[in-house]
């Protein structure tokens, strides 16, 4: 097999490694009876083994395979770029937002509903379904067409493909809208909102309240906007719904009944997600869930007659406040501080360090960056558009471990970061931090 180590290798070496790492993964979807990989409208709409667990039926697939995966694709990736030259390349690269327009145009008339499951209709037909122009739809859906989504399987029809398919399950139609009608418009806006605000803190003082004309965080704004908070929400299921955010890292990565009938706090925990599963394995452990007196109303409701209800109470609070708890066993923080700057993440952790007593720890659970160039550029790509919105949107950012280690000198002196450690397939990693003197000690596993 080619040895792609060499960071210049030919487009020969590349084309070896594409065949050899292929030829490893048709042999293990043959061998085991796995359907073959398809973008037609009845193909498979995961990678068999590498989608959500409680919509994928098919078992992951061993290392070996996730590996060629991982490698045919960064090979395929490497290969286009040679062949396709960099000035080519260059113009693909600029005008990627009409990819986004195009999207946004599909979203907004909900094109995917005006197209039969499993057949084909003309241009006008799917137009005149959407109540649009037949002329602009079929512009609009022959661009998409060259990124996999629809296909015009004969001169003036329109069909669906697994690409398009995808449009018509809820949870990812929000995801969709969530970038098209918030994100997108912010994007035009970043630049111009760092020329007014260089400092890059303030909550409301970003590229989406430009974009959309408000002096408040989107998330105070959604709060009187419930369809826009609710299509945010649906985005935010589809992203959890991947191996990397399962709750069950959560759950098997920290040693829960060590902590026998003590008390765990999870601030801004929403519903209780985390802690009604952690309370599944940690029999002896009680819980108070804490989040915004709104969001603690609806969940007390759709809670009041579920399992663990005597372990786990639900307490209205707001983070940026002292925290009212004192001298808890773990304070849980889950995927909160990456929404915040340093000075508003710094805030946070204050209010819990000011409750801590001598055997408190904080349980942080978030994404940690990993050094530039470790990762293969689909992998370093995702946490990179990541890291964007979180700028565009909150004046937030994900972090590496030099920035988390700055965040909590920011927050107290106090702070030691004791561990830091990221579960097999999670994309978040678990930091335990204490109050204990001493030098912070770093232990990624």
């Amino acid at each position: 097999m080619t040895d792609l180590s060499d960071s210049r290798p030919s487009i020969v070496d590349l084309a070896e490694a594409i065949q050899n790492h292929t030829e490893t993964i048709s042999d293990y979807l043959s061998q085991n009876s796995l359907p073959e990989l398809s973008s037609l409208s009845d193909g498979y709409p995961f990678f068999p083994g590498t989608g959500p667990p409680h919509l994928d039926r098919y078992p992951k697939p061993p290392q070996k395979v996730l590996d060629a995966r991982t490698q045919a694709r960064e090979a395929c990736e490497s290969l286009m770029q040679l062949i396709t030259g960099p000035a080519d390349q260059y113009f693909y690269y600029i005008t990627q937002h009409l990819n986004s327009v195009a999207l946004q145009y599909l979203y907004r008339f909900r094109i995917a509903e005006s197209v039969p499951l499993n057949e084909r209709c003309t241009f006008q037909d799917a137009a005149t379904k959407a109540g649009v122009d037949a002329g602009q739809c079929t512009r609009v859906l022959r661009m998409a067409m060259t990124s996999g989504y629809f296909q015009e399987p004969t001169v003036g029809y329109v069909a669906h493909t697994a690409g398009s398919m995808l449009l018509l399950d809820p949870n990812l139609r929000d995801a969709a809208g969530y970038v098209v009608e918030e994100s997108l418009p912010a994007s035009g806006k970043t630049v111009e909102a760092i020329l007014k605000w260089p400092q890059v803190e303030e909550t409301n003082e970003t590229a989406w309240n430009l974009a959309h004309g408000s002096d408040l965080p989107m998330f105070q704004f959604f709060e009187s906007h419930p369809a826009r908070m609710e299509r945010f929400m649906g985005a935010m299921r589809m992203m959890s719904e991947g191996e990397g955010y399962d709750i069950k890292h959560l759950v098997n990565g920290f040693d829960w009944k060590a902590l026998g009938e003590g008390l765990v706090v999870d601030v801004g925990g929403s519903f209780g997600h985390c802690s009604y599963s952690i309370a599944d394995t940690a029999p002896k452990l009680s819980f108070v869930v804490q989040d915004l007196e709104k969001v603690i109303r609806t969940a007390k409701t759709e809670r009041i007659n579920d399992r663990h209800g005597e372990r786990v109470k639900f307490e209205a609070h707001d983070f940026f406040e002292p925290q009212p708890i004192r001298n808890a066993d773990v304070y849980l923080l889950r995927f909160i501080c990456h929404d915040y700057s340093d000075k508003y993440a710094a805030k946070i952790l204050a209010n819990i360090v000011s409750a801590m007593g001598p055997k408190s720890k904080i349980l942080i659970v978030d994404g940690v960056l990993p050094p530039p160039g470790t990762l293969t550029k689909a992998e370093e790509r995702k946490l990179r558009i990541l890291d964007m919105n979180m700028l565009i949107s909150f004046n937030g950012g994900e972090r590496d471990v030099e920035g988390w280690m700055s965040l909590f000198k920011r927050a107290d002196s106090r702070l030691g970061l004791r561990h830091m450690w990221t579960p097999p397939d999670s994309a978040l990693s678990l930091m335990e931090l204490d109050l204990a003197q001493g030098e912070s000690v770093v232990s990624p596993t």
